[in-house]
């Protein structure tokens, strides 16, 4: 009879926003399809390993399976840049359908390089600009401020396009920044935003979608290999019907968490045809700045 293995999944978010809730139906998912053989334990809030060691900590086997955000896999392969191109995605569901097809696949799979598997990428949803204080129309309003990014170069460098400073912090550290005025804006999703109840120390939102946020789901070689072939079978089961339930979910929880946040007091706005025109303008500038390896992808997006 195979022996049982225990996974450990480390993440840094709240277990009601989307990775939280996707990390738990991949755990229950395991059990049910190895027959109880593989248990993954979660632990959630950065409780094993902080956000920025978590590719780390997976490559060296302290931990079996992290799903950081996706630009923190930037300083690895800047191939994951391309989720973060300012204005390059036309709507939500145009970015689902993006990274759940070749585009996505293609680079999780060059983590190999790290000794890691590309489990999935997990959907979050568009990345917009948050604020304290004032309202953001174009980019050159964004003058001035601090603005909390994940680290991020096409974004860093976008506000600092803006004449604003990029400030780079874990997503548990942005709380207490935003209340102390170490941040006074941030680049996030409503998906994040609302579950760790950052409205409460922003007011506005700009809807101009800087980018996708998401999550790459890895996993150490190693640890995969030490799972027999039966439940090798389960596990990726699991895995591809948690995928599968992260994207059916991703554009319903995008819509609920929007419409949470302006029931809650936070103020959208939707810029102008002008405006947008501005924002794109912006956004033109960091695609050319871009290795021709981006360039392809972004080629094969606007496709």
């Amino acid at each position: 009879m195979p022996e049982e293995v225990v996974l450990r999944l480390a993440h840094e978010a709240p277990e009601t926003t989307t990775k939280g809730q996707a990390a738990n139906k991949l755990a229950e998912l395991v059990t049910q399809y190895t027959d109880g053989e593989v248990e993954v334990q979660v632990f959630p809030g950065g409780q094993l390993v902080p956000t920025i060691d978590e590719i780390r900590a997976v490559s060296r086997g302290q931990v079996d399976i992290v799903a950081p955000y996706t630009s923190y896999f930037s300083a690895i392969d800047e191939a994951w840049n391309v989720f973060y191109m300012p204005t390059l995605f036309e709507s939500p569901k145009h970015a689902v359908e993006v990274f759940a097809g070749p585009v996505g696949r293609s680079i999780l799979d060059r983590v190999e390089n790290s000794g890691l598997v590309g489990l999935s990428i997990w959907h979050d949803g568009p990345v917009y600009l948050f604020t304290k204080d004032k309202v953001v129309k174009t980019p050159s309003e964004m003058a001035g401020l601090k603005v909390r990014v994940a680290p991020s170069a096409p974004l860093e460098a976008l506000i600092e396009q803006g004449s604003a400073t990029p400030v780079a912090l874990p997503a548990t550290d942005v709380y207490l920044a935003l209340q102390q005025g170490v941040a006074n804006a941030v680049a996030t999703t409503s998906t994040y935003a609302g579950p760790a109840r950052w409205n409460e120390v922003l007011e506005n939102g700009t809807r101009v979608l800087w980018g996708w946020g998401g999550y790459g789901l890895v996993m150490n070689q190693k640890s995969l290999a030490k799972l027999s072939d039966s439940q090798r079978e389960g596990f990726m089961r699991a895995v591809n019907e948690a995928a599968q339930w992260n994207q059916e979910q991703a554009l319903e929880n995008v819509t609920y968490w929007e419409n949470w946040l302006e029931e809650q007091g936070l103020a959208w706005y939707a810029p102008t045809d002008e405006e947008l025109a501005q924002w794109q303008e912006a956004g033109t500038v960091i695609w050319e700045m871009q290795p021709a390896m981006i360039g392809d992808y972004i080629a094969q997006i606007r496709e």
